[in-house]
């Protein structure tokens, strides 16, 4: 899967660009999953928040869509690899450095904060054009990539930051990640739990494979399984 963020101060234009991002790249056929940062608590309707008050989590379902709220927090990474989708866009979260992204400002002062060498685009508040959503469309189809975080240093690079930073570059491509191939991710207690390609690749099958029989031999898609 690849990903990008929009990045950017207080009143930046940072969900007009993700909005227009988002139509092209579906226009272009991409399937798109958007990760919004939001600095209060999330508010939600008068009567389901009566509901979400005595709950840990509320689901919401309807013929044609699913809406879930959960108490609790998550790292990008895993809110990301459970997603279904082509590209995912995501707004704020100014701190990560494990993705490219594109950065909106409304001065001089801003642009420089705000840089960290993962750009692949800078947007100045109010000028945003057509031609420019179109170059920034194609910029996260060729160039979007979410590295892990493991900091593991088994890329040659000392952290994820580094290697992300070649690999906007030209220097690099994602697959330089080890964990770049990998099927299968867990987590324990919300934390990451890296797996060599070898461990990663006899969980997969294996689960796939059990999967595969209660299906009567058919063939499974994503697979999300959780252990208390």
């Amino acid at each position: 899967m690849k990903a990008i963020a929009v990045v950017g101060f207080k009143n930046s234009g940072k969900s007009y660009l993700v909005k227009a991002l988002a139509g092209a790249l579906k226009a272009q056929g991409c399937r798109i999953g958007i990760v919004k940062h939001a600095h209060r608590a999330i508010e939600v309707a008068a009567k389901d928040g009566q509901l979400y008050a005595q709950a840990r989590e509320v689901v919401v379902v309807s013929d044609k869509e699913i809406s879930s709220l959960r108490k609790g927090s998550a790292g990008l990474e895993e809110i990301i690899s459970g997603m279904d989708a082509d590209i995912v866009i995501v707004e704020g979260f100014k701190q990560d450095k494990t993705l490219p992204r594109i950065v909106c400002y409304k001065d001089p002062g801003e642009k420089a904060q705000l840089t960290l060498g993962l750009e692949l685009g800078f947007v100045k508040t109010g000028k945003l054009g057509a031609g420019d959503v179109r170059k920034l469309a194609s910029a996260a189809r060729k160039k979007g990539f979410k590295l892990p975080g493991e900091d593991c240093a088994k890329c040659g690079y000392k952290d994820c930051y580094e290697l992300a930073k070649a690999i906007v570059k030209g220097k690099e491509a994602a697959g330089k990640c080890v964990y770049a191939g990998a099927r299968a991710r867990l987590w324990v207690g919300g934390a990451s739990i890296p797996m060599k390609l070898f461990v990663d690749d006899i969980l997969a099958n294996t689960v796939r494979g059990f999967v595969k029989s209660l299906r009567g031999g058919q063939a499974p898609g994503r697979i999300k399984m959780e252990i208390d």
